[in-house]
Formats: C-alpha cells, sequence, structure tokens
C-alpha cells in the first residue's frame, strides 16, 4: 500500500482521498501573494513534527533568514534539527550571469545529492521552478524538465515544486504534464472590498480527489479549507 503524506490542512486530506502518495512530484502553483512558500513549508513542518518525514527546503528566491523569520511569525517556529533543513542558493541567482558558462541545473542536481546522501531526506521543497529555469538557461525546456522530474522521481523523493503562474486557468505548461499533482492557489475578490484565498487540487495521479475550489485560511497555526461561497 502507498504511504501517504498527510497536508495537514484540516479538511484538504479528505478531498485529496487520504494525502499525497509517496514518490508524487506535486506543483503548488499560482500567482504572488497566494501563500505558497508558506503552505509548502507547512507541508514540511508538519510531516516532520508527525514524525514520518525528514524534509529539506531548497530556495532559490528567500534567505534562510528571511524564510525563518517569516515562518515563526506564522508560529512554526520549532527547531527540528536534522529532520527539517534549509538551504538558501539565493545568492546563486545574484551571481548567475557572471558566470554564463556554468551548467547550474547540473550543479544544482549534484548539491541536491550531496544533501540527500547527508541528511536522507524523503520530502523535498523547490522554491521556486521559475527561478530554475533562468539559471539553467532551458533552452529545450520539456526535455530538460522531463530529466529533472524523472531523477527526483529515481531519489524516491516527494517533492513539492513552487510554481509562479498566471491566474488563467487555461493556460497549460509543459510542467503541469509532467507533475504527478497540481495544487492550484488563486486570490479572488468578493464583494467591493475582500479578497479570498482559494485552492483546488486540479490533478493527483491515482487518487480519487475533489477537484472542487475551497477556500482556504491560516489561523492559529493551523490552514484550513471551507467551501466556497
Amino acid at each position: 500500500m502507498t504511504k501517504l503524506f498527510k497536508t495537514h490542512i484540516k479538511g484538504f486530506d479528505k478531498e485529496l482521498g487520504g494525502g499525497i502518495p509517496e514518490g508524487h512530484i506535486i506543483l503548488i502553483a499560482g500567482t504572488p501573494g497566494t501563500m505558497k512558500s508558506s503552505l509548502s513549508y507547512y507541508f514540511l513542518y508538519n510531516n516532520v513534527m508527525a514524525q514520518n518525514a525528514r524534509g529539506l527546503y531548497l530556495s532559490f528566491e528567500q534567505s534562510k533568514k528571511s524564510l525563518i523569520f517569516q515562518m515563526s511569525r506564522m508560529g512554526l517556529d520549532k527547531d527540528l534539527g536534522d529532520g527539517l533543513k534549509i538551504v538558501d542558493l539565493s545568492r546563486i541567482r545574484s551571481v548567475a550571469s557572471d558566470y554564463k558558462g556554468k551548467n547550474w541545473f547540473n550543479i544544482i542536481k549534484k548539491h541536491l545529492e550531496l544533501l540527500h546522501n547527508k541528511y536522507q531526506f524523503n520530502i523535498l521543497v523547490i522554491d521556486s521552478l521559475p527561478v530554475l529555469e533562468i539559471l539553467s538557461l532551458m533552452d529545450e525546456k520539456r526535455t530538460k524538465l522531463f530529466q529533472f522530474f524523472e531523477w527526483l522521481r529515481k531519489l524516491n523523493l516527494t517533492t513539492l515544486i513552487i510554481n509562479e503562474v498566471s491566474a488563467d486557468p487555461n493556460i497549460l505548461r509543459d510542467e503541469d504534464f509532467l507533475a504527478d499533482g497540481i495544487i492550484h492557489l488563486t486570490l479572488e475578490r468578493v464583494g467591493d472590498i475582500d479578497i479570498f484565498r482559494r485552492i483546488r487540487c486540479v490533478k493527483l495521479r491515482g487518487m480519487d480527489h475533489n477537484t472542487s475550489i475551497f477556500t482556504i485560511e491560516y489561523k492559529d497555526k493551523l490552514f484550513k479549507i471551507t467551501p466556497a461561497l
């Protein structure tokens, strides 16, 4: 029986059919401000707390100090030691243009392999896919993405990849076809002044999941969903 990792979003795991299958690659996709990074870290943090996972958060977007401050403000501030490691590669982004001949894609893969051997993590968060693509100069995007996704699967990692996308749900991207699952986050205006965050599981291979849109909110150290009105 396939192991499932719970998202720990109250009410959402039931809609997913129990959780996220081990070894799946999941896109956490959405526009800015939809809490993609927060939700991904929350997933890591709570699965490590439940003592059924070891996690690595690989950041190209945000410094380690900034991420820790942000998560501590959400109450996710317990030191989990080697169970949850944050690796800040944001400096690579700042110097990438100075080393145009470098194959950053292979460098990052090699670095991840070394970290995996050292910490033996089984859940990985990559923040984010657009920055990885920029660093890697993906001139053959679909081929390289396919190779990267297959490489992740050979490591037997359950991976959340944060993806900055357009609000238009009709735009399909190469990674949408390659991923095992897509969790889409949006901001929706309701009335004249209210903005609600929405969440939807667009796909999740092998699971009998609900594709409905839900409202998602964070309160008292807990993400939870309610039916969208």
